[in-house]
């Protein structure tokens, strides 16, 4: 179960929204399912708009009458630090920084693989939910909070869900405390998950998270016209680029040089240490008005809790003397808007170089005991920084690479306190970060290469499995699993993004990548393996071919892609092909008249004269 909090200030127009029909008619059938004692005995069930707005004036109605309607001032000080940065003058950016919070809305959504739940259960989870948020059944005597938590439809992607809108006056005049509301949710959830039964997530199960995509995000990805949000691609640029260089100056440099923006936090009181960064994407413009999208600013512990300054500073292994040190003090105080230095060049290693390299890094993590975390968190983060290069490199936008980075780069979180001075690094793996990072093909499509990155994956798989954090061992076995079936398609010429037969279709070629990549995972004999796909791809090419052009089958090429559909024979056709219902004259004394030596036998029949049965074709794809 996902929550996903937010504050906002009109509790009037959150409600109408949840009771009516929706951004896109998903809205169907809301219901008031949990509330408050007064709520639940005036609204509870079925709720249309004017009810919602009536139920709003309720949840309201102790700020309107205790406070007289005063606003719940709430100053978010990271924004107004940042703005003061930017040169806004103080007053004004803590102005800017400060906004009415009056209302705390929370959506709970389950896994669409979960089904769906029935309201009575949704009121159960909803109430504990608000007890573990410690809003309701306080043990200080405080007043509940008044609330309620609305059911309707599904999700876009089909899953189940609830939310959660709250006032934070109480009917008391007081404030609900909503401090930390983010980790507390997860906390909160996580608990739910277990006295529910229902699907633990692998990120709880390690403690390993990162932050969800917000709508804005989405949004101005769409109007940019970009395959990724900014902060999709941040993570991946800043990860890959961690891993290729050499010290902290370097890093500063390469992502300027590819068009990022970084703006440095200094230590208190002077100029001569940096503590921090923030990151944002070039400017660029709205693809239906033309006028220029405002970029936004991520610190490094919004891309992944690894890449926040002291974390690269623990795990990357950069030059930490102290020439480095006040060369990247130069760096960083160079303009934000400031391109130079020089661009990491094309690394000359060669692919039975990084081959040979990675299978080093794969044996040195496998004697990392299980029991040093610092150790196996820098080794999870470098490795991740691997598959994040190549991502960049041949995917345009987040794909299988992209996926298994992020999920190593979950194995690698570690709190920055907890990371010795000490470095674990190989220098192997940063010549072959360069390479992916700086080259121009598809060289990390190639299954050599792919297969030596995934045996560096298979290491951790090996370490989380020991360490009991089984589901998170189980989803990055599938990603990997995901990430090489597509590396093996494209060597073998099947375009993933095409329609292709099923990888269940024993035989096929689709199912010969997912084969091959699936022995790799489970370490299995590679010649047995490939002696079962031999035979297999054999039958299903013959079977293939023996099915062209039979009505109602699947036209198939010999890489599986669907080409169309053969379409049923009309009736009369299908008539013609049958022949006379008849016997032709004289067969009465002589019998059937059989065809010439040389000539076709009658339709209806093989070529060996047996009947054909009338039964349905079934064909590749069928």
């Amino acid at each position: 179960m996902m929550p996903n909090v937010v504050k906002g200030s009109d509790m009037g127009g959150l409600l109408r929204y949840l009771a009516g029909p929706g951004r896109a008619n998903e809205h169907t059938n809301p219901t008031v399912v949990a509330g408050d004692i007064v709520t639940m005995a005036v609204y509870g069930g079925r709720i249309d708009v004017s009810r919602a707005t009536e139920l709003a004036k309720l949840l309201d109605s102790p700020r309107q009458t205790v406070l007289r309607g005063e606003p719940v001032l709430v100053t978010n000080y990271r924004e107004a630090r940042a703005k003061i940065a930017e040169g806004v003058p103080r007053k004004e950016a803590f102005e800017a920084a400060t906004r009415d919070q009056n209302v705390w809305h929370c959506s709970l959504a389950l896994d669409p693989k979960e089904g769906q739940l029935d309201t009575a259960k949704w009121g159960e989870i909803a109430r504990r939910f608000m007890e573990e948020m410690d809003f309701v059944d306080r043990t200080d005597g405080a007043p509940d909070v008044r609330w309620t938590a609305i059911h309707h439809g599904l999700t876009k992607n089909k899953g189940d869900h609830i939310h959660i809108a709250m006032a934070v006056v109480r009917p008391d005049g007081s404030l609900a405390d909503v401090r930390r509301d983010h980790p507390r949710s997860q906390a909160a959830t996580a608990t739910i998950e277990r006295e529910f039964g229902l699907k633990v997530l692998a990120s709880r199960e390690d403690r390993a998270t990162e932050q969800a995509t917000r709508p804005d995000e989405r949004g101005r990805a769409e109007r940019v016209g970009a395959p990724e949000t900014d902060r999709e691609a941040l993570h991946r640029r800043v990860r890959a680029v961690a891993t290729a260089t050499e010290s902290e100056a370097e890093f500063v440099r390469e992502l300027r040089e590819v068009g990022m923006v970084l703006r440095p936090r200094f230590a208190k009181g002077g100029t001569d240490e940096v503590v921090g960064y923030a990151i944002r994407m070039p400017a660029q413009k709205n693809q239906k008005t033309g006028s220029w999208e405002k970029a936004i600013w991520y610190g490094g512990g919004q891309l992944a809790k690894d890449l926040t300054l002291n974390s690269l500073r623990g795990w990357t292994g950069w030059d930490a003397s102290d020439d480095a040190r006040t060369a990247a003090v130069a760096e960083w105080s160079r303009p934000p808007t400031t391109r130079g230095g020089r661009a990491i060049g094309p690394n000359v290693m060669s692919e039975q170089d990084a081959i040979r390299q990675l299978g080093r890094w794969s044996q040195y993590m496998s004697t990392i005991p299980a029991s040093d975390r610092d150790a196996w968190a820098k080794a999870a983060s470098q490795t991740a920084g691997l598959f994040a290069a190549a991502s960049v490199r041949t995917e345009t936008k987040p794909g299988p690479l992209d996926s298994v980075s992020r999920q190593l780069a979950r194995a690698g979180q570690l709190p920055a306190h907890r990371r010795r001075p000490q470095q674990v690094h190989g220098q192997g793996m940063r010549a072959v970060a360069r390479m992916l990072w700086s080259m121009q093909s598809d060289a990390a499509s190639k299954v050599a290469l792919a297969v030596a990155l995934t045996e560096c994956l298979l290491a951790i798989m090996d370490m989380l499995a020991e360490r009991d954090r089984a589901q998170a061992a189980k989803m990055l076995a599938s990603h990997a699993h995901r990430s090489l079936t597509q590396v093996h398609m494209r060597a073998a010429g099947i375009d993933p993004t095409r329609q292709i037969v099923p990888v269940t279709e024993v035989g096929s070629p689709p199912w010969a990548a997912a084969r091959r990549s699936l022995a790799v995972i489970n370490r299995e004999d590679y010649q047995a393996v490939e002696d079962e796909v031999s035979t297999s791809t054999q039958g299903w090419q013959a079977k293939r071919i023996s099915f062209q052009g039979r009505p109602g089958t699947l036209q198939v090429d010999e890489f599986g892609h669907v080409v169309g559909e053969n379409k049923p024979w009309s009736a009369n056709k299908t008539a013609r092909a049958a022949g006379p219902l008849t016997p032709p004259s004289g067969a009465g004394k002589s019998g059937p008249t059989l065809p010439k030596p040389g000539s076709a036998p009658y339709p209806g029949y093989d070529p060996y004269g047996h009947g054909r049965g009338r039964g349905r074709d079934q064909g590749p794809g069928r």
